[in-house]
C-alpha cells in the first residue's frame, strides 16, 4: 500500500471514530436528560399525591356512608334513597333513562307480570326489579310495566297478558338488534322478541311497547310518528300490527 493510500485510510478511520464518539456522547446526554425529566415527573406526582391525601385527611368527618380505603382516607359516597341491593342509579322518574335500562331482549315463554299504574308506582316497581328486569311504556296518562319473575310489590295485582306492536321480524337477532338499539336511544320503548313457530322455526321480532290489550296497542300505533321510526330504522313499518307476547 502506498503512503498516500495509508494516510487516506488512517484519516477515514479517525473520522469514523470521532463520529461514533459524538453519537455515544449524544445518546449519553439524552439518557441523562430523560433520567432528570423522569425524576422531576416523579417529584411532581408525589407532590400531587401528598396534596390530595392531606386534603382528604384535613376534611371534617362525613357521616353519610363513608367507604374505607387501605390508606385510611375516607371518600363520601352519594346517598341514594332506594334499596341498596338493587344498585339502581336513578333518584327520580326519568322515562327515557328507564327505557334505556329496561331489558332489550325477551324470549317467548319467559315468566313475567304486567301492570298499568301511575308514575310513582311504576318507578318504584322498576327500582324494585332492577336493571334489565323490567320494561316500561307510556299508556295514556299512566305507565305499563312488564317485569320478569315475581311481583315485588305487595297489593299490586299483575296480569299475564300483554301486547306489543310488531314492526318487523327476522330469522337472526343481529338483523334487527342495531335498529332496536337506535329506537331506544331515540326514546322509543323497543326490544327484541324471540318466538318459535309451530313447525320449529325461530323468529326475532322488533317490538314497540307493552300494552294491556290489542286496542291499547293499536291506539299507540296510530299515534306514533311513522316517518321518524322509518328514518331511524330504515324499515318500512306500514304493515306493523299488535301481537300478543306469551
Amino acid at each position: 500500500m502506498s503512503e498516500v493510500s495509508h494516510d487516506y485510510v488512517l484519516k477515514t478511520l479517525i473520522v469514523i471514530v470521532l463520529a461514533l464518539s459524538a453519537v455515544v456522547m449524544t445518546l449519553g446526554g439524552y439518557a441523562i436528560f430523560l433520567r432528570e425529566e423522569n425524576r422531576k415527573s416523579e417529584l411532581i406526582i408525589e407532590e400531587i399525591r401528598s396534596s390530595v391525601l392531606s386534603q382528604g385527611i384535613d376534611q371534617p368527618e362525613q357521616p353519610d356512608n363513608p367507604v374505607q380505603f387501605p390508606t385510611g382516607t375516607q371518600v363520601v359516597r352519594e346517598t341514594i334513597s332506594i334499596p341498596e341491593t338493587q344498585n339502581f342509579f336513578l333518584e327520580a322518574f326519568d322515562y327515557r333513562r328507564l327505557i334505556l335500562n329496561s331489558f332489550d331482549f325477551l324470549a317467548e315463554g319467559s315468566e313475567f307480570g304486567y301492570v298499568v299504574v301511575e308514575e310513582d308506582t311504576a318507578f318504584k316497581l322498576c327500582v324494585e326489579k332492577g336493571l334489565g328486569k323490567y320494561f316500561i311504556t307510556r299508556v295514556g296518562d299512566s305507565f305499563g310495566v312488564m317485569f320478569l319473575g315475581k311481583n315485588p310489590l305487595d297489593g299490586l295485582y299483575d296480569s299475564k297478558t300483554v301486547y306489543g306492536i310488531q314492526l318487523v321480524s327476522h330469522t337472526v337477532s343481529d338483523g334487527i338488534a342495531p335498529q332496536v338499539m337506535d329506537l331506544r336511544s331515540a326514546g322509543y320503548p323497543a326490544f327484541v322478541y324471540k318466538s318459535i313457530t309451530a313447525d320449529g322455526r325461530t323468529f326475532y321480532a322488533a317490538v314497540l311497547g307493552v300494552f294491556p290489550d290489542a286496542a291499547a296497542a293499536r291506539e299507540y300505533s296510530s299515534s306514533v310518528d311513522v316517518q321518524a321510526l322509518q328514518r331511524i330504522t330504515g324499515w318500512n313499518i306500514t304493515d306493523r300490527f299488535p301481537r300478543q307476547l306469551r
